[in-house]
C-alpha cells in the first residue's frame, strides 16, 4: 500500500504469508489506509489541464486580468477562480478602477487562497469521516501467521525471475 502526500510517501507492506492469505492481507492493508488517511491531509491536486492560450498573466496562480464591458465602456478587473468543496468553480472579481491595479490583485489573492483554504478543510474533514466510517464497519483484524521478516514456508523455487540483460 502506497500513498503519497505533499511529496511524502507512506508505504505498508502486508505480505500473504504473513497475515495468512490474500484475503486478509487486503484486510489489513486496508485498515492500514483508513487509519492513515484519518491521520494526514486530503489528496488537493488539481487535476485538469488549461485550455492553451488561456494562462494567466498576473503571476498569480488562479487569478486573472479580464476585461469587462458595461454599457459600451471597458473596464479591468482581477478575478480570483477556485474549487469549492463540491468541486464547483468559484469567482470573486475586484475592480482596477475602484480598488487601483496593485491592490485588486492583492485582494484577488487573498480570496483565492482563503477559498482554497475552506475547500482543502472541508475535503479533510469528508476524508476523516469517510476512513472513520470505513474503520467502524471494517471487519476485525486478523492475527499474523508468522513474523514479517520470517522467510520460513515462503518457496524461493515458484518465485519469476527477471530475464538477465546483455551486458
Amino acid at each position: 500500500m502506497h500513498v503519497i502526500r505533499a511529496g511524502h510517501p507512506f508505504t505498508g507492506w502486508f505480505a500473504d504469508a504473513v497475515w495468512g492469505g490474500q484475503r486478509k492481507g487486503l484486510v489489513v492493508a486496508k485498515r492500514f489506509r483508513d487509519q492513515l488517511l484519518v491521520r494526514i491531509g486530503p489528496d488537493t491536486r488539481v487535476r485538469r489541464v488549461a485550455p492553451r492560450g488561456t494562462r494567466s498573466k498576473t503571476g498569480v496562480v488562479g487569478v486573472s486580468l479580464e476585461p469587462h464591458v458595461v454599457e459600451g465602456r471597458t473596464y479591468e478587473r482581477y478575478v480570483a477562480h477556485w474549487c469549492d468543496e463540491e468541486r464547483r468553480v468559484r469567482r470573486r472579481r475586484f475592480s482596477v478602477a475602484r480598488y487601483g491595479r496593485e491592490r485588486a490583485l492583492a485582494m484577488a489573492s487573498g480570496a483565492r487562497e482563503e477559498g482554497v483554504a475552506r475547500s482543502h478543510a472541508a475535503q479533510l474533514a469528508r476524508q476523516c469521516e469517510e476512513a472513520g466510517r470505513r474503520l467502524l464497519n471494517a471487519p476485525p483484524m486478523p492475527r499474523q501467521v508468522r513474523a514479517s521478516r520470517s522467510r520460513k514456508g515462503i518457496s524461493m523455487a515458484n518465485r519469476r525471475t527477471q530475464p538477465s540483460r546483455p551486458r
